[in-house]
């Protein structure tokens, strides 16, 4: 047995299933005459007790529900790496965009890939089907040759044995870039991107320091929120030579 299944309590979790869907059981928990639970959307489907056959009442099983909204719940995907625990309100929401299940690759924003797949087998993939959007280091130098018309932007970044998403886009009048690692949002606030630009005249620059988002925050949240970079259109003109628009992202981890 594992740590984690020892820290959550394996026997108390399994008895905190549902016999039918094999679901956390949320309240409403309703008992048979026997004493077994179910979970109230699997009672409205069966007419008798699947563990024993007896009858239902509309008694509710109050301390098993006490135990369910104290008690913290592995995710599902946790035998693929995911170690979160989460309370019962909250298990869901996470399982049903958790990156240790079936995610997307990063290029679908540009509708340029359909892959779904592992979190693990991801970095593969990126390398056959898209090798030059997956780039490797810690200091990464963007140029864009044709600032004037500056389109939508994805990278895939491997660093520090992680995989990251860059992502950037004229939005409004202002450029948004910003990087995601491809895992939770917990796991991402040990993680800090660093964009710098840089006049020609060797001067000048503009260096700003963001943490890194969760995968499953979602990108026009942060582009509005003032989490990344956001710089309105003349500013950033001002460090274009020759229509060219050069600048870094440096990724760490917090110290």
């Amino acid at each position: 047995m594992d740590d984690l299944s020892r820290a959550v309590g394996e026997v108390l979790l399994s008895d905190l299933e549902c016999p039918v869907c094999m679901e956390y059981m949320v309240p409403p928990i309703k008992l048979c005459t026997n004493g077994h639970n179910i979970c109230s959307r699997c009672r409205e489907s069966v007419t008798n007790c699947p563990t024993c056959r007896a009858s239902f009442t509309e008694i509710r099983s109050v301390v098993l529900e006490n135990i369910v909204r104290s008690q913290k719940y592995p995710c599902t995907n946790r035998q693929s790496g995911c170690l979160e625990l989460f309370s019962i309100e909250h298990i869901a929401k996470h399982q049903a965009g958790c990156v240790y299940g079936k995610i997307k690759c990063p290029l679908h924003l540009l509708k340029k890939c359909s892959w779904n797949g592992l979190k693990n087998d991801l970095k593969g993939h990126a390398k056959a089907a898209h090798p030059e959007y997956i780039w490797a280091g810690s200091t990464f130098n963007i140029e864009h040759t044709k600032f004037t018309n500056l389109s939508e932007s994805v990278l895939i970044l491997s660093s520090s044995g992680e995989l990251f998403m860059y992502h950037q886009k004229m939005k409004n009048g202002r450029f948004c870039a910003a990087v995601q690692l491809i895992g939770t949002s917990s796991e991402a606030s040990k993680y800090k991107c660093v964009f710098t630009l840089r006049a020609a005249n060797g001067i000048e620059k503009i260096s700003n320091t963001f943490l890194v988002q969760g995968y499953s925050e979602d990108w026009e949240t942060i582009f509005n929120s003032g989490i990344c970079l956001c710089l309105v259109e003349e500013t950033v003109k001002h460090f274009v030579e020759e229509n060219k628009l050069k600048f870094t992202v440096t990724l760490s981890r917090v110290s």
